[in-house]
């Protein structure tokens, strides 16, 4: 069921649930420039199979959420995370934050804390003092210009221009998932689509780098945490190293560490379920 949500500034924001509404709410915070959908369908059905009310939703500036007037941090993106679970009625919920959807997640937690029962941290990194992350830091940016191809006429440089946009996305997608796993082309060009059908124009996804440039990070913060969490990690990550990881469980009180061996940054399609498994035995810990 989709749903429009109302930020506090008045901005709409996109969401979309899954399974029965009188479950215990799972929110899925998806990573910097990507929108909710993002969230491989397989992975909500798994989790509702499971006896939770799944929740993802599209970030300000993605997919079908409004556009920001102003510049802003992540601690307003924690505070659309807010808007969303008080749009719904959820109560509480388990957040399963991906990327730099964990440091949302992390925000969420520290300045809500009756609304967070436990957290899962994917791929996340507790901020820059850990070490700066590597060149991307979300999903590709296929909306940037082209070179036109020469002697061809506007719908031609139309097409071309797209396909090459679509192209760069798909390998940007190869880009995270890692050399480590089997990379299903088909699923990636899919989602691609499905993205770019579902998003608003034009792309402001790119607010989200600035939005992580103005957070501090969170190192000091977090040790004040008292949250049951699990942080799932990847050790081949081309964008937050598994140290990142390591500082995250070392911050936190009595949080837990899964080191995933081959795992990139995002985790293939066909892993939802090894990744929902790990997600609720921790729900069920908690």
């Amino acid at each position: 069921m989709e749903r429009a949500i109302t930020a506090d500034d008045g901005l709409l924001l996109w969401a979309e649930t899954f399974g029965d509404r009188h479950d215990p709410a799972v929110l899925l915070v998806m990573g910097a420039t990507a929108p909710g959908l993002v969230w491989p369908d397989e992975l909500c059905r798994l989790l509702a199979a499971a006896g939770y009310h799944v929740v993802r939703y599209d970030h300000r500036d993605t997919g079908r959420s409004g556009k920001s007037a102003a510049a802003y941090d992540l601690s307003t993106l924690a505070a659309d995370a807010a808007a969303v679970l008080a749009g719904l009625g959820t109560g509480p919920a388990h957040v399963v934050g991906q990327s730099a959807g964990g440091m949302v997640s992390l925000l969420l937690a520290l300045s809500r804390p009756g609304l967070v029962r436990s957290l899962v941290l994917l791929s996340s990194s507790p901020g820059a003092d850990t070490g700066p992350p590597r060149p991307r830091t979300g999903p590709p940016d296929a909306s940037g210009p082209e070179a036109d191809p020469p002697g061809t006429g506007p719908q031609e440089r139309r097409a071309a221009g797209a396909g090459a946009r679509r192209a760069t996305a798909v390998e940007g997608w190869r880009g995270l998932v890692g050399a480590a796993v089997p990379f299903d082309r088909a699923y990636w060009t899919d989602l691609v689509d499905r993205v770019a059908e579902h998003s608003h124009e034009p792309d402001t996804s790119a607010r989200h780098v600035a939005a992580m440039a103005r957070t501090p990070a969170l190192t000091d913060r977090i040790t004040a945490l008292r949250v049951p969490t699990l942080v799932v990690h990847g050790e081949q990550d081309p964008v937050f190293p598994v140290e990142h990881g390591e500082a995250l469980r070392r911050a936190i009180p009595e949080a837990r560490l899964r080191r995933i061996p081959g795992m990139g940054h995002i985790f293939p399609p066909h892993w939802s379920s090894t990744i929902g498994a790990l997600i609720v035995d921790h729900l069920r810990r908690t």
